[in-house]
């Protein structure tokens, strides 16, 4: 891919993440915060009415399959457009860039029940997401070009480049007991509150590449975050049916999960042959630290549901929406003084959701 194409695909995703942010807060609020589950559950699709024989589901399961994409705050790996000497020769005539891994997309999965509690239009709910983000970005040496991750690994060059690579790990539960308020004919209002349990590995490992057709030292630093945490969870949804057989519908929640989180980095220095296989290695650091914190969670989703009736009772539905995670000051990577960047940040996690769900 060109230079050119690879900066049009940039703008493009670019594009899409702020559109998609812009788009579901705009429409979230001007709907009243519309929403997920099967809370639209209930509706005749000849009409705008409630059916009588069964308000509520005594059941609801969904599946979703999810397409999203991650993004981290604090992996940039590397910059071009800085003179690596300052010389009368090295002066810099191009703009450079700062590098971080790529925007990239992986499929995913949701599954979900909610229970009709028989008292008041209460219900129970819980689901359970899956998600895994593998990716890699390589940056090619140039007169310019310099790492952003500092390393005490001697004699290591990196004449055939620098390159990160990614693997983060998604797994959260979310359950509690929500409460449905039919505000007219054709709104519902969903308030719930419960818990959020999750697990999950941030990793990435950045190497400083010998040249490849000769083999030699090899920088490699290993970053590992992994937090398991559980707290409390607490939003609304809603659905407005805005035609017979359609409703946009959407949620918005805030969490803060009490998270117990083990940050890891070890630099080796990896002996390397041309082929790139790894022959002897040398740990030069290896630093741990565990911390205990409160990790603040936004959820924010917009779609919209079709749903249709049957055997009088059984309500078959499908949705099309957008969801958006932020998960607040979970980078948190261990860096040396003499690091270039070392700043904390969030990880996002944002995409396509497909759901498909019977109530019965």
């Amino acid at each position: 891919m060109s230079h050119k194409n690879g900066e049009s695909l940039g703008t493009f995703n670019k594009w899409v993440k702020n559109t998609g942010l812009v788009f579901s807060t705009s429409l979230l609020a001007l709907t009243g915060m519309v929403s997920n589950t099967a809370t639209a559950a209930g509706y005749d699709c000849n009409s705008c009415n409630t059916v009588d024989c069964c308000e509520l589901p005594a059941y609801a399961v969904y599946a979703d399959f999810l397409y999203w994409q991650v993004t981290q705050d604090g992996l940039e790996f590397a910059q071009t457009g800085v003179a690596t000497v300052t010389t009368a020769s090295s002066q810099v005539t191009t703009a450079g860039k700062v590098h971080q891994p790529k925007c990239h997309w992986e499929p995913g999965f949701r599954i979900g029940l909610v229970v009709d509690l028989g008292c008041c239009d209460w219900d129970f709910f819980a689901q359970y997401t899956w998600l895994q983000n593998k990716e890699s970005t390589k940056v090619a040496d140039s007169a310019t070009l310099s790492p952003l991750w500092s390393t005490n690994v001697l004699n290591a060059t990196h004449a055939g480049g620098i390159k990160i690579a990614v693997d983060d790990q998604f797994n959260v539960l979310d359950f509690g007991l929500g409460r449905s308020f039919r505000c007219n004919e054709c709104f519902v209002f969903r308030p719930h509150f419960g818990f959020k349990a999750t697990w999950q590995q941030l990793k990435n490992d950045v190497y400083q590449l010998p040249a490849a057709s000769s083999g030699g030292t090899r920088a490699h630093i290993q970053n590992k975050i992994e937090f398991d945490g559980i707290g409390l969870r607490g939003g609304f949804d809603g659905a407005w049916r805005f035609s017979p057989c359609f409703s946009i519908v959407g949620h918005a929640a805030l969490s803060a999960v009490y998270s117990d989180i083990s940050v890891t980095r070890e630099d080796r220095s990896e002996i390397v042959n041309a082929a790139g296989t790894v022959s002897s290695h040398v740990t030069t650091a290896k630093v741990k630290q565990n911390i205990c914190a409160i990790v603040p969670v936004l959820e924010l989703m917009l779609g919209i549901r079709w749903d249709s009736r049957m055997c009088d009772c059984y309500d078959v539905f499908v949705m099309l929406g957008w969801e958006n995670q932020v998960w607040f000051d979970t980078s948190r990577y261990i860096h040396t003084a003499a690091d270039s960047q070392g700043s904390r940040g969030n990880t996002n996690w944002q995409g396509l959701v497909v759901r498909l769900g019977m109530g019965f």
